[in-house]
């Protein structure tokens, strides 16, 4: 039974002013039973992409003191995604990176990498113990293409992070949404450039999802991106489906690259939870639906 979060002394658990729904599941820092927990460490941005899980930015900053006094109480070594909005506005990101490895964890950045085309700031993140970085390039190499999803025209910039991360042998994996009449010819080129980069370790192609801020229309179901990928790559489609063990992701491998292809709502997960503004551990996309977008 979760103690109230308000007995602070009691529980060790401080709550952000933030409110928030709890959802059916709830653990203690102590009861975490997720291999990857989300840490939304900030939701101001630098983009205003027309996909936005939590587009709310009137939450204020996780405080960092907070963050790693929930995570360090963890029971197993976990891979923390520092998430938001964008983590990379924050000027502190290299000491939350520390924290989370002085906890014993394995620290991930999720970003839009506009920072990242910066060699020197990369550097001071690896410094700091990161190893891992999801990049979102939903646009691919297509200025027209991140208008159309992202609201902004970034091709040079996103291309300029990829680089950069490949040339710091960082573990790079990358996500595009694929938005139906719009940017379903972007992720072919992303991949070519995957299978010729040892750091390119994963590509995830994603169906919009109906939460927070997201652009309307018929969202691709995985049959369909199963059938889409299939025919780019010059694979047979029965192959891919065979890899399917859940309902609505398949994972397989080409070569060194990992794939995954998704459909909304992937959920249900016994593996990835979300730290809560009341120091709680929630299922990750259960909690951000539960909350609306917001919290």
């Amino acid at each position: 039974m979760l103690a109230d979060p308000a007995t602070t002394g009691k529980t060790g658990l401080l709550a952000i002013p933030v409110k928030h729904v709890s959802t059916d599941t709830v653990y203690t820092p102590e009861q975490n039973p997720y291999r990857t927990v989300m840490v939304d460490v900030t939701h101001r941005c630098n983009m205003a992409c027309r996909n936005c899980y939590i587009p709310n930015r009137d939450i204020p900053d996780m405080d960092a003191d907070w963050m790693e006094r929930i995570i360090v109480r963890f029971p197993k070594r976990t891979h923390i995604r520092l998430v938001g909005a964008e983590p990379t506005v924050r000027k502190d990101l290299p000491d939350l990176v520390r924290r989370v490895r002085r906890a014993g964890h394995v620290p991930v950045l999720m970003t839009n990498g506009l920072k990242l085309g910066n060699a020197r700031y990369v550097r001071s993140l690896k410094a700091a113990g990161l190893r891992t970085v999801y990049l979102s390039v939903n646009g691919g190499f297509d200025d027209d293409a991140y208008e159309a999803v992202d609201d902004l025209r970034c091709a040079t910039r996103k291309r300029r992070a990829l680089d950069t991360l490949c040339a710091e042998k960082m573990y790079v994996s990358l996500g595009i949404i694929v938005v139906r009449g719009t940017n379903e010819h972007v992720w072919e080129p992303v991949y070519r450039y995957a299978l010729d980069r040892h750091n390119v370790h994963e590509l995830h192609l994603r169906s919009v999802g109906p939460i927070g801020r997201y652009m309307l229309g018929d969202s691709y179901k995985l049959d369909e991106l199963i059938e889409m990928f299939a025919q780019r790559a010059g694979l047979d489609p029965g192959w891919i489906k065979s890899h399917c063990r859940h309902e609505h992701y398949v994972d397989f491998r080409l070569g060194s690259l990992k794939m995954q292809l998704t459909q909304w709502p992937d959920l249900g997960s016994t593996t990835r939870g979300r730290l809560a503004p009341d120091g709680t551990l929630q299922p990750a996309f259960e909690h951000v639906m539960a909350n609306e977008g917001q919290y």
